[in-house]
């Protein structure tokens, strides 16, 4: 199945991130995908991971087949709008489809069940899974005018995140230059992976200890930051939770200045983007409604194209407020119990010292609670 730009010179990519489910989707979830794909009319789907939440003991402790039948539910859940609407998408994995009991190969080939799957194996000596490349035709089908790269940033790894492999990046280098030859100039591109690369940070400002403020952990431990609004638009709630070790994939695609931007999930509270040295990093925030997120901006991420000028595309989140409308909100039970989880180590200390003085002592024991039940089998 060939991806092209429209007769009217446009393309849409939505990025769906963080559904974490084991077994039936959450009704809400499924209004949410449905809403955002009959308002936004993408050309594909790509799905940037944690689409498993591989750390539930459902999983952990069911027998082999209950284990295959919960998988196998929540991918055709996320999956069936999709065949419903007859729209292609493709798929990146995350550190908790890693922690799956289920390889990351017999994963993708549930998805690919599917003909409307366009996730390709990765390549050989290329680590990871579903490390590949999707080219996007112009609307005459003569040439490819856009690229969009997926990679596998695989587990964690001790109390950080795994970072790519050197293998990854050279893998990306030689694909943008063999495009380039057969296309006689770079190829713009656009590049979807789980975790975000550790130059996100410079839409963050170093800020003193202050009201709104979120301690660092980590390589960041002491220090604080906000959102660096005159660099990203949208919303902040966590900081990142990128690798200690930096592999060098943004320097790579600075190289030739192809690559437009950089688009990430697993920091469910982030919906922001912006430019760091002419390219602009993002994320979607979580779409998932039995994990930790951002209320009821939970939502998708649109990515617009124009054929004439691929370089000055358009981004925006659409949240779970404006798909859905100004209707119930998602709960006390919700609120607490899901949106308080913690997103690292770190971010007990953050979520507990904004939840005292906002709500005293209920919602800090509340916090409390959540961090201790989510904490091992969070990140």
């Amino acid at each position: 199945m060939a991806l092209r730009f429209g007769v009217d010179g446009e393309f849409t990519v939505m990025q769906i991130s963080d559904i974490q489910e084991c077994g039936a989707l959450h009704p809400r979830g499924l209004r949410l995908i449905e809403a955002a794909l009959d308002r936004e009319k993408p050309d594909i789907v790509v799905f940037t991971g944690d689409q498993l939440m591989g750390y539930s003991p459902r999983l952990k402790f069911a027998n082999p087949a209950k284990r295959m039948a919960l998988i196998t539910r929540t991918i055709d859940d996320i999956t069936a709008p999709l065949e419903k609407r007859g729209i292609p998408f493709t798929v990146t994995f995350g550190n908790h489809d890693h922690d799956a009991p289920l390889a990351g190969d017999a994963q993708l080939r549930l998805y690919r069940r599917s003909a409307l799957c366009l996730a390709q194996d990765s390549p050989a000596g290329v680590p990871g899974y579903a490390n590949h490349a999707l080219p996007v035709l112009d609307s005459k089908g003569g040439r490819v005018a856009l690229l969009l790269y997926m990679l596998d940033t695989h587990g964690p790894s001790g109390m950080g995140y795994t970072p790519l492999d050197a293998a990854q990046v050279g893998w990306y280098r030689q694909t943008r230059d063999a495009y380039a030859e057969k296309s006689v100039g770079y190829v713009p591109s656009m590049l979807f992976q789980h975790v975000p690369v550790e130059e996100i940070i410079e839409l963050y400002r170093e800020v003193p200890r202050s009201k709104g403020a979120l301690e660092g952990y980590r390589n960041y431990k002491g220090k604080h930051f906000v959102l660096d609004e005159s660099k990203a638009v949208g919303f902040m709630g966590e900081l990142p939770s990128s690798p200690d070790v930096n592999a060098g994939l943004f320097g790579a695609a600075r190289e030739k200045g192809e690559l437009l931007g950089m688009f990430f999930g697993h920091d469910h509270s982030n919906g922001f983007h912006g430019d760091v040295r002419g390219i602009t990093l993002g994320y979607a925030p979580g779409a998932g409604y039995r994990t930790y997120g951002p209320g009821r901006n939970r939502g998708v991420r649109v990515l617009r194209f124009g054929e004439r000028d691929i370089r000055a595309f358009g981004t925006y989140v659409a949240t779970d407020e404006a798909l859905l409308g100004p209707e119930e909100n998602l709960g006390w039970r919700t609120k607490v119990f899901v949106d308080m989880q913690p997103s690292s180590f770190g971010e007990v200390q953050n979520k507990l010292r904004r939840a005292a003085p906002a709500a005293g002592a209920v919602a800090l024991g509340a916090a409390a609670l959540a961090a201790g039940l989510k904490l091992a089998r969070r990140r």
